[in-house]
């Protein structure tokens, strides 16, 4: 007898549909990815959901990947998906599979249709949300974010031992350090089935959100300057490390909580100057962290910074992502993540074997050149600008910076090129190789001169190229 205003569940011989719904094959499979969710994000602290550092992590360590910041509540972390699927009813069942597939499916997040979808309807669920299903969403969103070439997942299984689930893949071995992988429903260790190895990617992509459409530069130049495996691009996403510089793994790690307690006292602060709304949230969950990106002698620390951290009139304060949050390193302040690593690309990881990366150009023009001042600060068309600030010693001895990419971040290039633009001088760094024989620097390396020139030719400051 049904409870009025219960749904009705239809019946199976043995028992209720509920308790046999609770073991079956498709909702042990769905437990186990919602297993894979919640371990990972459960495991992190509430600023570790930010973007950013989920999309570096697919690309470096499991340790920090997969995480979300819900409704943008700082030190809330919401289960994703449901842990425990509802039975079924019996409107799913009624439902067109062509209905199911082209128009509910697509419209809920990844979590929700694999934990809660495709569990839930009996007739169509494991049928249509299966892995050509993650599949095409992953290439949705690789298509987007214009990752397509330079990033994906395994495609297919490994076949041969059908009785056993799918390894995650593995482009290299793991750092001690990395903490063992949630182990799926009816696997064990670090294997998964090769649908939850999916889901997981598709997760990634998907919680990352707009900041993925930041990395392509990032992926081509990593590429170029040999950082990525000798399999070249795309990346397949491993949840394991894939970057290396000089056999160091490019991990990113955090360093120690001591200093969250400082960051949220100035999240706390609050100054007011933006009305009645706290600092705290406007800073959006961002605390004063200190991260760690490789190991031993080759290791680079960074520390995030809240917004409350930045003076009143501070310029970063306008741009302000707490997805994608300024940085600080060695003395410099970069306004995101995604400016600060490609920095460290192009400034700091330029030693790999094979780059053979040199300064062609070093020309003084004098800080207080006009011509030099719209170079330095105004946007240039067609060129990707990272720009950042020295923080010198007392008020006022703060100075800009910049790096200009001429070449290296559009399908299909080979080589770097690119201005640093500090202190009042123009240099040009290249990767290009020397055509020898030459005196010229227009001869020897062609391409990198030719587009400095025009570069420079524009900004009026071409006489500054020796002839």
């Amino acid at each position: 007898m049904s409870i009025e205003g219960e749904p009705k569940r239809p019946r199976t011989q043995g028992g209720d549909s509920a308790a046999a719904n609770e073991n079956t094959p498709v909702t042990r499979e769905a437990a186990g990815v919602q297993q894979l969710f919640n371990t990972t994000v459960a495991a992190q602290t509430p600023f570790l959901a930010d973007k950013w550092v989920s999309v570096f992590a697919a690309l470096s360590s499991a340790k920090d990947a997969l995480c979300v910041v819900e409704d943008g509540v700082k030190g809330t972390i919401r289960p994703i998906g449901w842990a425990k699927p509802p039975p079924p009813a019996d409107s799913a069942d009624g439902l067109p599979p062509d209905v199911c597939r082209d128009v509910i499916y697509p419209c809920l997040p990844i979590d929700e249709a694999v934990c809660s979808a495709r569990p839930i309807s009996r007739a169509h669920g494991s049928q249509l949300v299966n892995e050509a299903f993650v599949q095409r969403r992953i290439d949705k969103h690789l298509s987007r974010h214009s990752l397509t070439g330079l990033i994906d997942v395994e495609r297919t299984a490994d076949t041969s031992n059908a009785a056993a689930p799918t390894p995650a893949p593995h482009t290299s071995s793991s750092s001690s350090s990395d903490p063992p992988a949630p182990a799926a429903a009816g696997g064990g260790g670090r294997h998964v089935s090769h649908f939850c190895y999916l889901s997981q990617c598709c997760y990634a992509l998907e919680h990352g959100g707009a900041v993925w459409c930041e990395w392509p530069d990032f992926i081509r130049l990593a590429d170029i300057y040999k950082l990525t495996p000798s399999t070249g691009l795309p990346l397949i996403i491993t949840f394991g490390h894939l970057l290396n510089y000089q056999g160091t793994s490019l991990a990113l790690t955090k360093v120690d909580e001591a200093d969250d307690n400082e960051g949220k006292k100035d999240a706390e602060r609050g100054d007011g100057e933006d009305g009645e709304e706290g600092e705290g949230e406007r800073d959006g969950g961002v605390t004063r962290q200190r991260y760690r990106i490789g190991v031993g002698e080759r290791q680079w620390e960074f520390e995030t910074v809240p917004k409350s951290g930045l003076p009143p009139q501070h310029p970063y304060r306008r741009t302000y992502d707490p997805h994608n949050p300024p940085i600080r390193h060695d003395g410099h302040l970069f306004p995101s993540f995604t400016a600060f690593i490609r920095r460290m690309v192009l400034v700091q990881w330029y030693k790999q074997d094979g780059v053979d990366e040199k300064e062609v150009l070093d020309e003084p023009v004098g800080g207080g050149d006009e011509r030099y001042q719209l170079l330095l600060t105004e946007p240039i068309n067609g060129h990707t600008t990272i720009d950042f600030i020295y923080e010198g010693q007392g008020v006022g001895n703060d100075e800009r910076e910049r790096l200009i990419i001429l070449k290296g971040k559009k399908e299909g290039e080979t080589m770097a090129a690119y201005l640093y633009l500090n202190s009042g001088n123009i240099d040009l760094y290249t990767t290009e190789a020397a055509i020898e024989g030459h005196t010229r620097l227009s001869d020897r390396f062609p391409i990198a001169m030719s587009l400095t020139r025009s570069l420079l030719t524009k900004h009026r400051l071409a006489h500054i190229i020796p002839q």
